[in-house]
């Protein structure tokens, strides 16, 4: 009987990192919150000399020079954070509107606590220092967890469950991991993606070659 070789690929379930070094950037934190059970967005938007135009979006965009970060102001009082690099700035942000609410006489409710500050998502990016076959990785990943698609996006696509997190994947090395909601789950994602990767290339390397009959 003819002998054949297929590769065979064995993956640990993930546990920890090895490595000690792995120190994602945050790009873009979204916090949301409540100032207000109601705000005149239209009259704040007069106020504040702000362009609104409600037909093409419901909230209003109001802008903090430092930290740079957008609100954006809703009429059930609910305000969004978007271009944060970390939670004080998009706290930091949310008093600056509320300290506006306040000057220009709309009552604002007291100002929340830290518990009612909530993170909705965070992007961070993360280096793996090397060029990557996007190729060959598609592979060696996962496949229930990986998409690529060249022709309609140059990176390859990975998912993690848990915790729950999209990464996209270029060649260059970079890394841009969104979907969690705390800074300890970004990190975790990010081990676990650079683990995964350094695993994919090592087999990818040296391959274990499986007998069959």
């Amino acid at each position: 009987m003819t002998e054949r070789y297929i590769y065979l690929v064995k993956r640990p379930l993930y546990m920890s990192s090895t490595a000690t070094n792995i120190k994602p950037t945050v790009v873009n934190l979204v916090a949301s919150t409540r100032l207000a059970p109601a705000i005149d967005v239209v009259q704040l938007a007069i106020d504040l000399n702000i362009e609104y135009e409600p037909e093409q979006f419901p909230g209003m965009v109001y802008r903090v020079a430092s930290p740079r970060v957008c609100v954006l102001v809703f009429r059930s009082g609910k305000v969004v954070a978007t271009g944060a690099k970390s939670y004080d700035d998009a706290r930091t942000a949310f008093q600056t509107l509320h300290d506006d609410l306040t000057k220009h006489g709309y009552n604002p409710s007291a100002f929340p606590a830290d518990e009612f500050i909530l993170l909705q998502n965070l992007v961070v990016t993360y280096d793996v220092g090397i060029p990557l076959q996007l190729p060959a990785l598609s592979f060696t990943l996962p496949m229930d967890k990986t998409e690529y698609e060249p022709e309609q996006f140059p990176g390859l696509i990975y998912r993690i469950d848990n915790p729950s997190a999209v990464c996209l994947i270029f060649s260059s090395g970079k890394c841009v991991i969104t979907g969690t909601k705390s800074l300890g789950d970004a990190q975790i994602a990010t081990e676990q993606v650079h683990d995964e990767i350094m695993a994919a290339m090592s087999l990818m390397k040296n391959p274990a070659p499986y007998q069959s009959e």
